[in-house]
């Protein structure tokens, strides 16, 4: 059962960071187990208990790596933060709505996004948007009012268009999240009460991320 991260985790995060090589790893790898891994898995498969039987499509979770995957150059062979991702089944996952935590060095966050998405996919959800205005206004007023999460991505350089006020900052986007950062001077993380403070603010994006689920899956 989940009770929290122990604050040894962030000094595992910060000794990679300061010492990234196979040496020091090797020397901490149980930490790197019993402290960060662990608990990780813990919280990535409790919550997506409740995940998968709310989110209203097929997901499947993901814990990270702490080594970095060897088939691409890197200047450091490990990683000096950690995560677990619910994410669509398709192969092509990444061009949908990703929810995500994370661990770093200076703090902890999470969210939902779509980091590498598609010209295509984004075109499918500008499409969604300009027959369905009314219903994603409502969304996106819903969203406005919450005080979690922020609406993040890179903007196109040549807007794609306008809508109205209230959703061209959607609209003209070519990559979306919405996310929640904090450090550790919020305890929370340190707590059992994170899965149920994650669980909520996840509810909170259910409603866009499925809104642009269906746009980018209609065939």
């Amino acid at each position: 059962m989940f009770e929290g991260f122990d604050r040894s985790a962030v000094d595992f995060l910060w000794g990679m960071r300061l010492n990234n090589n196979k040496n020091w790893y090797e020397e901490h790898k149980e930490d790197y187990k019993q402290n960060l891994a662990k608990p990780m898995k813990s919280l990535c498969e409790e919550l997506f208990c409740d995940f998968y039987g709310e989110i209203g499509y097929d997901t499947i979770s993901s814990v990270s790596r702490i080594v970095k995957d060897a088939r691409f150059p890197h200047a450091y062979p490990y990683r000096d933060n950690y995560w677990f991702t619910f994410k669509e089944t398709r192969q092509d996952w990444w061009v949908a709505p990703a929810f995500y935590f994370e661990l770093s060095c200076e703090g902890w966050g999470y969210g939902m996004g779509m980091w590498s998405a598609s010209a295509g996919s984004m075109q499918k959800f500008r499409n969604a948007i300009e027959q369905n205005p009314d219903k994603f206004s409502k969304l996106v007023k819903t969203f406005n009012k919450q005080k979690i999460f922020t609406l993040d991505g890179d903007f196109y350089k040549r807007k794609k268009g306008e809508v109205t006020p209230l959703l061209d900052g959607w609209y003209n986007r070519k990559s979306i999240s919405c996310s929640a950062s904090f450090t550790y001077e919020n305890e929370t993380v340190f707590t059992p009460d994170l899965k149920p403070f994650i669980l909520d603010g996840f509810r909170t994006l259910y409603p866009i991320c499925r809104f642009i689920h269906n746009a980018i899956n209609e065939e």
